[in-house]
Parts: C-alpha cells; structure tokens; sequence
C-alpha cells in the first residue's frame, strides 16, 4: 500500500478524524486512524466506539490497500514538516509505515486494518435537512450550559427536539438551561421527536461545522445514532438513551421586572467584579433601583468590588445573586447589542433574552448571597 500527498491535504484529512480518536485508549487500534487507498482516493476513519468521523480526499499518486497508523503521530510528524512538503507514506513488507518528505525519514508501528471496530449499522433513519450555518449556532447556542460528568448522565448532553414547524436545542446542568430555536417546515415529520446527543459528539460537530456555509447538510437519526453528511466527510454518534426532562416547565414565560441592558457594557462591569468574587462560590449580588443597576462581590478576604451601569428602571428596589460564571456564559451567548433580563422573585430563576431576537433563550438559578 501506498500513498503519496500534500502535506497540507493530508493534515486536513487526519485532523478532520482526529476528534474521534482517544489520546489514551486501552485498546490500542482505537489510538489509530484506519487508512484505506481505493484508486486515486484516500479513505479516512477514526473512532472511539461512541463517535466515529469518516472523510475521503483525492490523492496524487498510490497503490490499493489498508492499514491502520497511529493517527496523533502522524498528524505530529505531518505537522512539523515543511508547508508544501510532498509526502509519501509506503506499508513495508514487515507492516511498519515508512513516512518520507524530502530527506526525513519516519517508521510507525501499524496495526491490521482487519482488527479495526466497524461502527454497528445505525438502522431505519429518519432524515432531516437544516443549512449548515443554522445548526451550527442551534448547537454553540444551548451547548455551553451542558452539564459535564453529572450523574444524571443525560444532562452531559444537549436535546435535539425536532417539531412539525422547527428544530430546537436545549442543555442545562440543572443551575442554569439554554434553548435556542430554529423555525422551519419540516416535511415529514408528523409529531415530536426528541435525540439526546452525548457532550463529546456536541463538541466536535461544533467543530466540524462551518459559520458561513448555508449549504443544507442531511441529518440522519435512528434509534440510537445520529449522522450527519458534509460534503466528504461523515460524522457519526451514538445518543444518550434516556429521558430528558421536561424543560418547558424551567423556561419562565417573562417577568414582572423587565429591564434592558447594553449587553458589553454588562458583560464588561460583570467580568470587573467577578475579580474579588469568592473563588469557590463565584457570587455577585445585581441590585436594581431607580434608573440604576448596581454589581456587588465580596470574598473571605472581606475584599469589596461594586459598579454601577445606568437602565432605564422606575419599578421598586429588587436585589438577587447570581453565579457571575453562568451569567458571563449566558451574557455571552446572546447576540444583539442589547440584552433583556426578565426577573419575579429573588429566589425565582432568571430569563435573559434578546429583544430583537426570541429564538434564543438562557435561564439561570439563583443563589443565596
């Protein structure tokens, strides 16, 4: 086997799998990425049995067959060669991997592809079609608010709920939700249907996606997997099987106190006083009066740190706490210039929004300060 190519399309084809391929696997083959030549074209796999990305991409010059090669090194070795190096990789008599460019000289240890896991046939698919710019901001949007190794393991997820009339996103840890819609005619979906995809699938379909491609991408679901087409590469991962829970009912419909703030002027007083909050509580108190929003944190050190920003606000005195991290997080991911907060209570949970902009929503608890 044999194949010859430019550095840089060859990286582009191994970092492309390289995000479903564990650093440190205890099966060693999952440490690898399978490399197949069929006649002028390259074929690419790596999997960690949960994910698995799949790419193919035209080669200069090569000779049929498969093997498996240890994928990080080869993106190493690839990486600090020269730009435009031409490189050529041979499987030698003895199965190592001879990796040449100019005068360098490299020998990896390969496995046999015929030991390389297949992923299971995901089955009866349902398919829908979204442009690819789109998904990617329904899942940047509510992914930040993941939980990240909870126990209720379907919460390390994000829930893609597909509807007659759109598609929506939502992630929460159980402090804070995000929910973010897209509304669309969906032909052929006749009733609602929920996926939970896993945080690591999430991540790195993210990553895949492209911010100004509006090309329409197939999105396929079965059961138990998710897969999605993009030009020639294919992404897919296995879902969380488990119920989410009914989010609806943390999502409050508006509130009492609805005031409107220069989203980087908050963000900015936030990031402020958030530097002598308590390291390991990370509490601000927001307390609003008459045209006045005012920050306040405090630590063990009693160190004090207050800013005030000027709102439009004739309503009575309200005061709540907040962790600053998950409100810089929901701060930053709205959009518009202008931010909305949507406050009942002080122990009643927050709805930010944008004005100008109802698809998008994040919800944060309080805390007690």
């Amino acid at each position: 086997m044999r194949l010859t190519q430019t550095r840089e399309h060859l990286l582009e084809s191994l970092q492309a799998t390289l995000g479903a391929i564990e650093k440190r696997h205890t099966a060693p083959i999952l440490e690898n990425v399978l490399l197949r030549i069929q006649g002028n074209q390259s074929f690419w796999r790596g999997t960690d049995l949960e994910l698995e990305i799949a790419t193919h991409a035209p080669i200069m010059d090569g000779a049929d067959g498969e093997i498996t090669i240890p994928a990080r090194k080869l993106a190493d070795i690839c990486k600090s060669l020269p730009p435009e190096s031409i490189v050529n990789i041979e499987v030698q008599a003895d199965k190592r991997a001879r990796v040449s460019a100019g005068r360098s000289r490299f020998e990896l240890a390969t496995l046999p592809a015929s030991e390389f896991p297949e992923l299971e046939d995901i089955g009866d698919v349902h398919t829908l079609e979204l442009p690819e710019n789109t998904l990617k901001h329904l899942l940047e949007a509510s992914s930040f608010a993941m939980a990240n190794q909870d126990v209720r393991y379907y919460l390390n997820g994000l829930l893609l709920e597909v509807n007659p009339d759109g598609v929506r996103t939502v992630a929460t840890d159980g402090h804070r939700l995000a929910l973010c819609f897209h509304t669309a005619d969906m032909p052929g979906v006749e009733q609602s249907r929920q996926l939970i995809m896993p945080r690591k699938g999430v991540l790195e379909l993210s990553r895949l996606l492209r911010n100004d491609c509006q090309v329409p991408v197939q999105v396929q679901s079965s059961q138990n997997h998710l897969r999605v087409q993009l030009d020639n590469l294919r992404f897919t991962t296995k879902l969380v099987d488990g119920r989410y829970p009914d989010y609806r009912a943390a999502v409050p419909g508006g509130g009492q106190i609805q005031v409107d703030l220069d989203r980087k002027a908050f963000k900015d007083m936030l990031n402020r006083v958030a530097i002598l909050s308590n390291e390991k509580f990370r509490g601000v108190r927001l307390s609003l009066s008459e045209n006045s929003l005012k920050v306040e944190a405090n630590n063990p050190e009693q160190e004090i740190a207050t800013d005030e920003l000027d709102v439009h606000y004739t309503g009575k005195d309200f005061s709540i706490g907040f962790n600053v991290t998950y409100l810089l997080d929901a701060v930053n991911h709205l959009e518009g210039q202008t931010l909305r907060m949507h406050c009942n209570a002080p122990e009643s949970s927050v709805l930010l929004t944008d004005p100008d902009d109802d698809t998008v929503r994040n919800v944060i608890m309080p805390i007690r300060l």
